[in-house]
């Protein structure tokens, strides 16, 4: 079901019979993207201090009071949206709702707690700054989207995030957290007219949305590669994609099946060549990820440095190959018959089930049933796969990101 308070708040819930859980979140449609150079980790600083304490609880009473529910309360930050989350025993509804609008209502930014946060998020930096894989993929993304804030890392770097103040963050959150921001989504054993009630309650006070300055148009050229040394490693890191299209998008089911076919479980095509024929990684994937207004496709894998070279050319080998080629017999059936299987299977999750009905209210602002997505990834034909792997494979579009051995 789907509600809209006065002041722009959507809520949006999925009852799920057979469970006595419920999971609930909070999310604000504000993330990385909408940062400046100058405040780049803001969004991400911001979520954590929401944890650190209110007019009504400080950081150790929020923790208390919320695993004496039995709880699991958590947040995160992407590149579009920011979440704040519970889950719950259906019986703890008010009390769970009671902690999270306070979260998010009230948050103090006490400038103590702000500056222990700051070391917090600094060595979450430089942990993910040890990590080849995500230094690969975001040497990408700068690739793909050179200077544009999309291509922010989430938590920000390092030096800006010394600097960053309480004033700071008060007006960041002015700023982005308002009602025509926000997005309340739950799914589980519950009641949309009592939660719908406890909504109204507390999240009338945000403010309207007040505009930011439209975000900036994507640059036209891309940089087709980066490479970084790093010591301590023993495999190349490879990752190497293009620029395609938004979540909205008509190609988005076949994005999905050719994402699966060519890279997505152990029977794909580049699993199969690049692991189990060949031997040259034991981590090779496909991607795509879809945004408000544009997308990203491509591969990840890791190797020897002495196999990087052929491990490449093995990948767009294959992307030619079923441009080329097309499918083989019972490709297409038994990869669909995958991808049904881990969608459906995730609904087992009501975790999983309310980012789902978020994400649908935030890019398609409308409610997609599990029924609806079977039947479109049913109606994908070896016609579509193919004729968008022909599209796709334009290797003057794609970048090329490394991470290796110094």
């Amino acid at each position: 079901m789907k509600s809209h308070l006065g002041n722009g708040v959507r809520l949006v819930t999925e009852k799920v019979d057979g469970v006595r859980s419920v999971s609930l979140g909070v999310a604000f449609l504000t993330g990385s993207r909408h940062e400046s150079k100058e405040e780049s980790g803001i969004s991400h600083l911001v979520e954590h201090m929401l944890f650190k304490g209110t007019k009504k609880r400080d950081a150790f009473r929020i923790a208390v009071e919320s695993d004496s529910l039995g709880a699991e309360l958590n947040g995160f930050t992407s590149k579009e949206f920011t979440y704040y989350y519970a889950r719950f025993l259906d019986m703890h509804l008010e009390r769970m709702w009671d902690i999270l609008s306070d979260i998010v209502c009230n948050p103090l930014f006490r400038k103590d707690e702000l500056e222990r946060e700051k070391g917090v998020v600094i060595e979450e930096i430089r942990s993910s700054s040890d990590s080849p894989e995500e230094e690969v993929f975001r040497q990408l993304s700068e690739c793909l989207f050179p200077g544009h804030p999309i291509a922010y890392p989430v938590a920000g770097g390092e030096e800006v995030v010394k600097k960053l103040t309480r004033e700071d963050l008060m007006n960041f959150k002015e700023r982005r957290y308002c009602g025509e921001n926000a997005i309340v989504a739950a799914s589980g054993r519950l009641s949309n007219d009592k939660l719908k009630k406890l909504v109204e309650g507390s999240l009338q006070s945000l403010s309207h949305l007040k505009k930011d300055a439209p975000s900036p148009p994507f640059p036209q050229k891309i940089i087709k590669g980066k490479e970084k040394k790093k010591k301590d490693i023993s495999q190349v890191h490879v990752a190497f994609g293009r620029r395609t299209f938004k979540y909205d998008s008509p190609y988005r089911y076949p994005a999905l099946v050719l994402n699966t076919l060519l890279g997505g479980s152990m029977s794909s095509r580049l699993f199969q060549r690049l692991r189990e024929r060949e031997g040259l990684v034991y981590s090779v994937f496909s991607f795509f990820q879809f945004y408000i207004d544009v997308g990203t496709m491509g591969v990840y894998l890791a190797t020897s440095p002495s196999t990087k070279k052929k491990a490449i050319d093995l990948v767009f080998e294959e992307l030619k190959k079923l441009a080329r080629d097309g499918l083989v017999r019972e490709e297409l059936a038994n990869t669909k018959e995958h991808l049904k299987g881990k969608l459906t299977l995730e609904l087992e999750s009501t975790v999983s089930r309310m980012v789902r009905i978020l994400k649908e209210e935030m890019y398609l602002q409308r409610e997609v049933s599990i029924d609806e997505t079977l039947e479109a990834v049913d109606n994908v034909s070896e016609d579509d796969v193919v004729s968008l792997a022909r599209e796709l494979v334009d290797i003057d579009k794609f970048a090329v990101s490394v991470v290796e051995p110094e």
